[in-house]
């Protein structure tokens, strides 16, 4: 994060994604660093086991809001997502995290290219007379305090639950509730990953009932199509065969003729009907019958 570069809000950006879930501003990675510090050992004492997600694992991250109170629409500089979550696991069971530095919305001013608080206003804003201060520059800067988001990493609105760091409590003075939540939640997530088993299973079920049902379409779609393959073709033959019939009838039928004519005409008559005869020469009605296929052949 140290060689990240900073927004104008203050906030790390990386470009890196393979980090902890973390966001946070720069004047305040000394406080994100101790506690995370502390919350690893903690959940290490009782079992946990800290890990970033591999890709394998098909886990779903939960997005955080940064907004302290109400939502921030503007703070998409400031964002930074991880390619997947933080997690800790205990029992073959992970429960993702993430940490964020909230933001609170005040009157700000800028200064070298960063947004922060201008204490001037602030306070005016506090008197007696703060009905008068008119237009002010107001935006969500880092507050200085954190939020933590526990969740269920197998499902996208599965359990989850926030702790907020507050002006009176600290982050850190909360986790070993943070931890005792952490615990609870494994059997919650035993079951949501047991509902998604059974989601899964119900679903392999149906596709193959889906499958076996394309196949028997698929299979009635064959025969149909190769019956009418095959009745098409031997459709074509018959006509093919009627029309060899009627060529044939045609040749002899010259033949005859040409025997009743002139004697010197016949010979020329004889060389034409030889030529037409070769001209019409192909593949007989009987040559493409030994080629066609029954239905059941075309199957095979």
């Amino acid at each position: 994060m140290l060689k990240s570069s900073v927004t104008e809000l203050g906030y790390y950006k990386s470009t890196k994604r393979k980090l902890l879930d973390i966001n946070m501003s720069d004047t305040s990675l000394n406080i994100a660093e101790a506690f995370m510090l502390k919350f690893f050992a903690a959940a290490d004492r009782c079992g946990f086991r800290v890990r970033l997600a591999e890709r394998g694992d098909c886990f779903r991250r939960r997005d955080i809001t940064f907004a302290e109170h109400g939502t921030c629409n503007y703070l998409y500089l400031a964002l930074w997502r991880p390619s997947g979550p933080s997690i800790i696991s205990a029992e073959g069971v992970s429960v993702g995290f993430s940490l964020v530095e909230m933001t609170e919305e005040v009157p700000v001013k800028e200064v070298k290219g960063r947004y922060v608080r201008d204490e001037r206003r602030i306070n005016w804003s506090r008197g007696k007379n703060s009905a008068q201060l008119g237009f002010t520059s107001r935006r969500h800067i880092p507050s200085g305090r954190f939020r933590l988001q526990l969740y269920s990493p197998y499902e996208s609105e599965g359990w989850h639950q926030v702790f907020f760091q507050t002006k009176t409590c600290s982050l850190i003075s909360q986790i070993p509730k943070i931890i005792k939540a952490a615990q609870a939640a494994l059997p919650v997530l035993k079951k949501e990953i047991q509902t998604i088993k059974e989601r899964a299973e119900a679903s392999r079920l149906r596709m193959e009932q889906q499958m076996v049902e394309y196949k028997k379409l698929e299979a009635i779609r064959k025969q149909e199509e190769a019956h009418k393959t095959s009745v098409n073709e031997l459709q074509v033959i018959m006509a093919k065969w009627a029309e060899d019939i009627r060529i044939e009838q045609f040749f002899r039928d010259a033949e005859k003729d040409i025997e009743v004519c002139e004697a010197a005409l016949q010979e020329q008559l004889r060389e034409r009907l030889r030529a037409a005869r070769e001209f019409m020469q192909g593949e007989t009605a009987l040559q493409r019958l030994l080629k066609w296929r029954t239905p059941e052949e075309r199957l095979k």
